[in-house]
């Protein structure tokens, strides 16, 4: 056979390599609210390997039980990964955790650390995830010391507003430019670091949806939703 004849054989049996999209775990405080929105998001962006683990009430929900959980399911899936010629690892881990108001939570401090020490990403709502989700409807960086203040001012807004209603997405997602422009400046006006503990109210949800939206525009591991019982 000659060299262009074998040249010719080897292009046809060479396949395109197409980079996989990022495997993103998200392990959500929250039971419902939180996972409603990012399983929503994930379905928006078409991403259909994107994990969404729930940490639910049985479990606990505690800062440092929803890292912990992060952490093992981060090890587990390297191992799996390591046994596998098509599985891969998390290429990030996130968890949705809120300071909660009047006061935090006992484990926060804990939790931030070791997430830090086993480089998971920690997305702080500072008080509440549904800051995030006033956010679309305004910008505000009035202290909220309760959680029921955020509440409020996000009925005023959309009175009908209810806690864990998977239709509330189709009223914010229209607006989610909005929220992660306002979301940005009030980190910025209020020069919040890292560590919002003590930057009330403030938010890094944006940091979330920021890294799926750059992760839909690439050739596909996307958001899978487990549940933690």
């Amino acid at each position: 056979m000659s060299r262009k004849a074998r040249s010719r054989n080897s292009l046809r049996r060479r396949r395109p390599f197409i980079k996989p999209r990022e495997c993103v775990l998200i392990v959500c405080e929250g039971a419902k609210t939180e996972p409603q929105y990012f399983k929503a998001l994930r379905g928006e962006l078409r991403l259909h390997t994107v994990e969404v683990a729930i940490e639910g009430e049985e479990c606990g929900s505690s800062p440092i039980s929803v890292v912990d959980y992060a952490i093992s399911l981060k090890k587990e899936r390297a191992i799996a990964a390591r046994r596998s010629p098509t599985l891969v690892g998390y290429d990030a881990v996130w968890c949705v955790i809120d300071v909660e108001a009047p006061k935090q939570h006992i484990s926060l401090v804990a939790a931030i650390d070791k997430a830090r020490a086993h480089k998971v990403k920690v997305a702080l709502s500072n008080p509440m995830f549904e800051y995030w989700y006033l956010l679309h409807f305004e910008k505000t960086s009035a202290l909220m010391q309760y959680n029921y203040q955020v509440i409020r001012k996000l009925k005023k807004h959309y009175p009908q507003y209810k806690k864990n209603d998977p239709s509330f997405f189709e009223v914010v997602y229209p607006r989610i430019s909005t929220a992660i422009k306002n979301s940005k400046e009030v980190l910025k006006e209020k020069h919040c670091g890292d560590d919002l503990r003590d930057c009330n109210p403030s938010t890094h949800i944006h940091l979330i949806v920021e890294h799926l939206q750059g992760i839909s525009k690439r050739p596909v591991c996307g958001v899978t939703l487990t549940k933690m019982l």
